[in-house]
């Protein structure tokens, strides 16, 4: 790690914490999202003009925990151009190109692709190069939780703009969530990754002429509808199993398709012989996907298709938790699991989302980015009850993620690689999803 960037991070041991100590930094002026809209709508009354006016004063470069929430434009080149022109006012010697720009954060390639089409990683990037741009009007440099979106090898952009800040003198800060920037594999030497080889459920992937949308045109009067294209593909699995590959290359958007939470053609299929519902999928970002409900609503928002209520699976994915955490040799924090706690922590809500979904009796689990919004050791003890809850009601569980840290526990492991080299202008495919397994673990 980049010294400058060491030296300027703090650690945190819960979201809460860490997202409270951000809004401090930015003098409050950005509402808290991830406890339901009493909470919102709070922060948002409580904004002043006196706060406004500190900003102004003392104004920074800033990126948030969620990269999209400090993206005001539809497109990367919308966002840098805007970024430009503030920066021209502030010093008429400024002659970066937005496209040169681009090019240093390898963005180039997405500079009119709509901002909510971007993957978690190239939109921390478009955050990145705006951030660059941003240190001729800003006299200090904030972000949240950098590391649990990009990739290792997307690591050099985080360091080139503080390199960039560092020669300025422009002061730094960076809050984190401990262990998030660790490239490590887990350790697999407890109760917790032991639990994962009790049993063996296995699954059929199946991908063929699948064609993905790539959202709506900015500009439907000038502008094509286009498409990724993923290889076929179909492979006997086992859970958990393991989706990776680097930032942009793919991974969430096949798990989109599985869940059928995005547009596309052909087909896509899941089969388990335990279930035969569709696949239900927890997105990285999970404050987006609470849409704004309190926890409350979350938890009445299953129409169950068992046994199982969505408040009983709720409570056994918070007792293996707390197991699961032991066994790693840490301790809950502060009062983050108590049911009489308002508002709710992040680890509660994804466990309710979690809950939820499984109530729905899918043929599989799809958590997306998993460790974000907790650390290194939460996240671990998290997705190994869900793991538990899961494989005990016989649904099986696919992991998403850039981080090397769940091969351990991976039953089988589905590698993604995107190509823009063979692009199919007859079809308006962007570019190819490629996938390839591994052989399954022993058993």
């Amino acid at each position: 790690m980049n010294e400058l960037l060491r030296k300027s991070t703090r650690y945190f041991k819960t979201y809460e914490e860490r997202e409270e100590a951000f809004r401090n930094s930015v003098f409050s002026l950005i509402p808290r999202k991830y406890s339901g809209p009493k909470l919102f709508w709070k922060d948002f009354g409580l904004i002043s003009v006196q706060a406004l006016s500190k900003y102004m004063k003392h104004p920074a470069a800033y990126i948030t925990s969620n990269p999209r929430d400090c993206l005001a434009f539809g497109n990367p080149w919308q966002v840098l151009t805007a970024a430009v022109l503030k920066a021209q006012k502030a010093d008429n010697g400024f002659s970066h190109d937005v496209l040169d720009i681009a090019k240093e954060f390898d963005i180039q390639e997405n500079l009119y692709q709509p901002i909510r089409t971007l993957s978690g990683g190239e939109t921390v990037k478009v955050s990145l190069a705006k951030s660059f741009i941003a240190s001729k009007y800003s006299c200090r440099l904030t972000i949240a939780s950098p590391f649990s979106w990009l990739s290792y090898d997307n690591s050099v952009f985080l360091e080139k703009l503080f390199r960039h800040y560092g020669g300025l003198n422009i002061p730094i800060e960076v809050f984190a969530l401990e262990g998030e920037d660790s490239d490590g594999q887990i350790v697999r030497n407890d109760n917790c990754q032991k639990e994962t080889d009790r049993r063996a459920i296995g699954f059929t992937l199946y991908l063929k002429g699948v064609r993905i949308l790539l959202g709506t045109p900015l500009n439907p009067l000038y502008s094509q509808q286009t498409f990724a294209r993923a290889d076929d593909f179909e492979s006997e699995l086992f859970s958990p199993c393991l989706i990776v590959g680097k930032n942009g290359q793919g991974k969430s958007l096949i798990g989109k398709v599985l869940a059928r939470a995005t547009p596309f053609q052909g087909v896509a299929k899941l089969r388990c012989k335990h279930k035969s519902g569709p696949t239900r999928l927890l997105f990285q970002d999970v404050i987006t996907q609470t849409l704004s409900r309190s926890f409350d609503a979350i938890a009445a928002s299953s129409n169950c298709e068992n046994e199982a209520k969505p408040s009983q699976v709720y409570e056994k994915i918070l007792k293996e938790y707390l197991v699961c955490l032991g066994d790693t040799g840490q301790k809950a924090s502060g009062n983050a699991l108590k049911d009489d706690l308002r508002p709710r922590s992040l680890l509660e809500i994804k466990a309710m989302l979690v809950a939820v979904r499984l109530c729905r009796v899918p043929s599989a689990l799809i958590l997306d980015e998993p460790d974000w919004g907790l650390t290194r050791m939460s996240s671990i003890a998290f997705v190994s009850a869900v793991i538990r809850v899961s494989h005990d009601l016989e649904t099986p569980v696919i992991l998403i993620s850039h981080k090397p840290w769940w091969f351990p526990i991976a039953k089988s492991v589905i590698y993604v690689k995107r190509s823009s080299k063979e692009i199919d202008s007859e079809n308006r495919s962007s570019f190819q999803i490629y996938l390839r397994c591994n052989k399954p673990k022993s058993l």
